[in-house]
């Protein structure tokens, strides 16, 4: 049941933070600054948290086995690019709509179609990021679900949502 927990936890998931092009070439120093700032300003927004960057960064300490490191990398070359592009849709979006909700000549109707869209965007980027989950969900041994625990007890966000994870697995298991 701790397993459920944990990847329910990664439901909220798997942003290619550590990404690279569509090249084997690492992003470079602004590349990935633009990335990170990207992704903070969705990671309040969406449902899912940003985990694939923390289960990289640690891999050691998750004891990722070369097959699975090679597995999460192909993952983020196959949609990085879609998920960067549909990231900044969502952003672009979302100021806009901002904009236009504050502009007397802009109808209700208007508003709701235009939220809608956005959050057509928001549903593309959320399969996205659970095909990530499910790879992650199929790969993780028990050792690796208990490492990754160990590993967000760092990270305030992430370390709140394991224990309320532990916390609902403890209810459901009794």
């Amino acid at each position: 049941m701790k397993n459920v927990g944990i990847f329910v936890v990664l439901s909220l998931l798997c942003t290619s933070v550590l990404a690279k092009h569509n090249s084997d070439h690492p992003l470079s120093a602004e590349d990935w600054k633009e990335v990170m700032g990207k992704v903070v300003l969705l990671e309040d927004s969406g449902l899912m948290p940003t985990l694939l960057p923390v289960i990289m960064r640690n891999r050691d300490a998750i004891q990722l086995s070369d097959e699975q490191v090679n597995a999460f990398r192909t993952w983020r070359k196959n949609n990085y690019t879609n998920m960067v592009n549909i990231m900044n849709e969502v952003i672009e979006k979302m100021v806009q709509f901002r904009v236009e909700s504050l502009s007397p000549d802009a109808s209700s109707d208007h508003l709701l179609t235009f939220q809608s869209d956005i959050h057509e965007l928001q549903r593309q980027l959320l399969k996205i990021k659970l095909s990530c989950r499910e790879l992650v969900i199929t790969t993780f041994t028990d050792e690796q679900w208990e490492n990754f625990a160990f590993v967000v007890a760092d990270n305030p966000k992430l370390a709140s949502l394991v224990t309320q994870v532990d916390t609902i697995n403890s209810r459901h298991t009794h």
